[in-house]
């Protein structure tokens, strides 16, 4: 057999037994292998220590879908919550990650309020996966206020609701309405649903 049959014919072993590895969810601790939640914690002012009322948080759990010499991160479910006077929330996810289909990874958090940087984007908590943050007695999040125009419009640029879900209007309709106050802030156009387009 020629040298590059022979290298095709290795490269093809090497890619089909890493596919297979990667469907695999043993050894993948990104997924989620029991229920977690609930999810909890408390937003407050990075300067003033006063809780944010009113700031949305969403869960999104992402999902793998392995193909052939590739794979696809989707939409699997996504939740929303406002904090309360307290600046507390609590989501219960134990609904979704019981019925999650394999390769569901843990969830996602954004925290959003306008005229404040976002987690986990601008605040004062761990960066990186933070599913793990918010379990048991859950995490302070301190977000900074944002004194600048150019600051605040910045962080807007950040969040897209249909980012976490193809019906934005319909799983995300309090971010989807902060998003567009803090549109109105600066004299954009609204987002509105494809149908009104």
């Amino acid at each position: 057999m020629r040298w590059w049959v022979q290298a095709i014919a290795g490269l093809f072993l090497v890619a089909t037994s890493t596919v297979t590895w990667a469907q695999t969810p043993e050894g993948w601790d990104r997924y989620l292998d029991r229920p977690r939640g609930p999810y909890r914690g408390q937003v407050i002012d990075a300067g003033t220590r006063a809780p944010l009322v009113g700031a949305v948080v969403v869960a999104y759990w992402p999902r793998d879908r392995i193909f052939p010499f590739h794979s696809v991160m989707e939409h699997y479910a996504v939740r929303e919550v406002l904090t309360d006077a307290d600046g507390r929330f609590v989501i219960d996810g134990g609904d979704i990650e019981r019925s999650a289909p394999k390769r569901t990874l843990y969830p996602r958090f954004l925290i959003f309020i306008p005229g404040y940087g976002s987690f986990p984007r601008l605040q004062k908590a761990p960066t990186g996966f933070t599913g793990g943050v918010f379990e048991d007695r859950g995490a302070l999040v301190e977000l900074p206020r944002l004194e600048s125009r150019e600051a605040r419009r910045a962080n807007l640029r950040e969040i897209t609701p249909s980012s976490f879900t193809d019906a934005p209007f319909q799983d995300l309709p309090e971010l989807t309405k902060r998003v567009n106050e803090e549109r109105d802030f600066f004299g954009l156009s609204p987002l509105v649903p494809e149908e009104r387009r």
